[in-house]
């Protein structure tokens, strides 16, 4: 017998196994999707980070792409400035004279998309430079010689209209707002009117559902940080169920970093609120850390210490509002756990699948540019004190630790930080927290057009329960070794099948908000609104006088300007990829067989309309509302 052509044999018909096995395997469920290794590195919490390498090759040439579109509305910061013995153009002071800033980092996408072409592709293994990057967090922040103009700090506060374009009316528009923006910068009693409405009415792309109401088992903590601070008037407000809270004492061990010689501050922050008769609410005391001793506060209180003060307090828990905003309301709610349920459909389910076919339209983009966003992170993300990929999945794996599922939904937060509809509701409903209003319902309609596809397609509960695909798919997102999300429910009836689907659909879906004009234009680009980061990390003593010069030295640069502009521009000065709403209109481009007999295409144009008409809503004109800015992934 002839052992060594028996072995052969045995090797050459496993080898024709495996390939069948990996070519079913592609044929079925298309190309499986890996994931970085977090859990090796020591993040055990965040949901799984899957990586496409062919994929994020294609995203980096659509970045290309936004990165020219933008161009005009950037150009478009043509007014004069003078700061100091300097006079430019916003263009010029935010980016830089004669630079060629834009060009310089579609070069480096353009470089990077290069060398990942010219890489290894099989099975999508990270080439050595991707995993230098990505599995030990090499990439640094350059702090490479700028043009001394993008250095600035400002000297009055209507200089931050630099960033205002005239392109699409943008500047003049923003003329109506200006002086109480302004304000926000030289006057007490005007900031703290304005504070909560900046929040309650323009924080919707930031997922700002951050307001607590603040609760005896709570005050015991709140005590420890205000001391004195904390008097009789706090304790009746409490007892009145009128005293409220915004609690980022999380960017406690945040580090500030240094770009550009300048620092990047972000202040972990405690903003107690107290309501009115009319139910807005104003703050009255923010307690502040100090970054040479994380685990001591500094504590303002208005009317105690010295407006100078107290405006800087403001701008401090603003501060913090933006990164929480920016990074955990935005990215880790909508992009990071949408992420991993996408990968974990992709390689449990079979793209014939009802549940596949359902949301294929939707499964696009997200993933490869989160991982653009870890590769450029320099170029893309924004002037946060966030500086690294590693600070940031550093800080999505702890915000992650004993989080569930369920608890990103809208309505599951604002229940459990206390938050009713008739505590916020004057004379109409939510009134006085606008966006917890819109957002739920996003959610809300996000449920109704999941709850007909999933009636329509499994006939009754035991039919979810037989469905392996689907039993499948949600093992694998649960499981700590592959999608890592806590709490999703066992899929063990049509309900529970709907509650996993409805906040699936919900995150893609709202996430297009962001994409809209008047979300960034004239409030977010006016960066004291949402200022970054702070460029100093002293903190003034509450009875320091501080003129309004020497607050804006707290608050970002020139250059930071220009970063952060970049940012909110990508998003609403360049064109979806996918509109949400076909621009053929609502009743084409439908998924099911049958047309608009098939009730679950009839669910996803009345979908469609109801983003239509929300379009119109938030941007408060239905006539020139832009119904197809409004994306149908998750793309930026």
């Amino acid at each position: 017998m002839n052992w060594k052509l028996i072995l052969l044999v045995l090797l050459v018909l496993a080898l024709v196994g495996v390939a069948v096995y990996y070519w079913r395997l592609t044929k079925n469920y298309g190309k499986h999707i890996f994931k970085l290794p977090l859990r090796d590195l020591g993040y055990p919490n965040i949901p799984a980070v899957p990586f496409q390498l062919t994929e994020t090759i294609g995203t980096l040439a659509r970045l290309l792409l936004r990165a020219y579109a933008i161009t005009q509305a950037k150009w478009g910061m043509s007014n004069e400035y003078r700061i100091g013995d300097q006079t430019a153009n916003g263009y010029t002071f935010q980016y830089g004279r004669g630079t060629n800033s834009d060009s310089e980092k579609m070069s480096d996408l353009q470089s990077l998309r290069d060398d990942l072409k010219k890489s290894s592709l099989k099975r999508e293994l990270m080439p050595d430079r991707v995993k230098n990057r990505l599995n030990t967090f090499t990439h640094p922040v350059s702090a490479a010689q700028s043009d001394p103009l993008t250095l600035l700090s400002l000297t009055d506060p209507e200089q931050f209209t630099m960033s205002w374009t005239t392109f699409n009316y943008v500047y003049e528009k923003g003329q109506q707002v200006l002086p109480a923006m302004i304000e926000t910068m030289t006057s007490a009693a005007s900031a703290n009117r304005s504070f909560w409405p900046t929040i309650s009415q323009h924080g919707f792309a930031f997922n700002l559902l951050i307001l607590e109401k603040v609760t005896p088992e709570m005050a015991s903590d709140y005590k420890e940080v205000f001391g004195n601070a904390w008097t009789s008037a706090e304790e009746q407000l409490m007892n009145d169920g009128k005293l409220y809270a915004i609690d980022l004492r999380m960017f406690a061990s945040l580090p500030a970093n240094t770009v550009k010689d300048a620092p990047r501050f972000t202040p972990a922050t405690l903003t107690l609120l107290a309501q009115q008769a009319d139910k807005s609410l104003l703050p009255v005391s923010v307690a502040v850390s100090n970054p040479e001793a994380s685990s001591a506060y500094v504590v303002y209180q208005y009317g105690v210490c010295t407006d100078g003060s107290w405006l800087y307090a403001l701008m401090a828990a603003k501060a913090s509002i933006t990164v929480y905003g920016i990074w955990i309301g935005h990215v880790y709610h909508w992009h990071i756990v949408s992420a991993a349920l996408l990968m974990t459909l992709n390689n449990t389910v079979e793209e014939t699948h009802p549940l596949r076919i359902f949301m294929a339209p939707q499964s696009d983009f997200v993933i490869p540019f989160n991982d653009a966003l870890l590769l450029l992170w320099k170029q893309i993300a924004p002037p946060t004190s966030i500086s690294t990929a590693e600070q940031f999945i550093a800080l999505m794996d702890r915000f992650a630790t004993g989080r569930t599922f369920l608890q990103d939904n809208p309505d599951e937060m604002l229940a459990q930080n206390g938050i009713q509809a008739s505590d916020f509701s004057n004379e109409k409903e939510w009134d006085q927290f606008p966006i917890a209003g819109e957002i739920l319902s996003v959610f809300h309609a996000s449920e109704a057009y999941v709850r007909v596809f999933v009636n329509q397609t499994w006939e009754s509960d035991a039919a979810v329960v037989a469905d392996k695909q689907v039993q499948a798919w949600v093992a694998a997102s649960s499981d700590p070794a592959n999608g890592n999300v806590a709490g999703i429910p066992s899929p063990d009836s049509r309900e529970s099948l709907i509650t996993i689907l409805k906040s699936l659909v919900f995150r893609i879906t709202v996430h297009g908000a962001s994409r809209l004009n008047s979300t960034a234009n004239p409030v977010f680009s006016f960066v004291p609104n949402y200022p970054p980061c702070l460029q100093r990390t002293d903190l003034p003593a509450p009875d320091q006088e501080l003129s309004t010069t020497e607050l804006l030295k707290y608050l970002p640069h020139t250059g930071t300007i220009g970063e952060m502009v970049t940012f909110l521009f990508t998003f609403v000065f360049s064109a979806p990829y996918v509109p949400f709403i076909p621009v053929s209109g609502s009743e084409t481009e439908l998924i099911w067989p049958g047309g608009t007999d098939d009730p679950r295409n009839q669910a996803l144009v009345r979908f469609r309309q109801f983003i239509e008409d929300f379009i119109g809503s938030y941007e408060g004109d239905t006539e020139t509302a832009q119904i197809h800015q409004w994306p149908r992934n998750i793309e930026t």
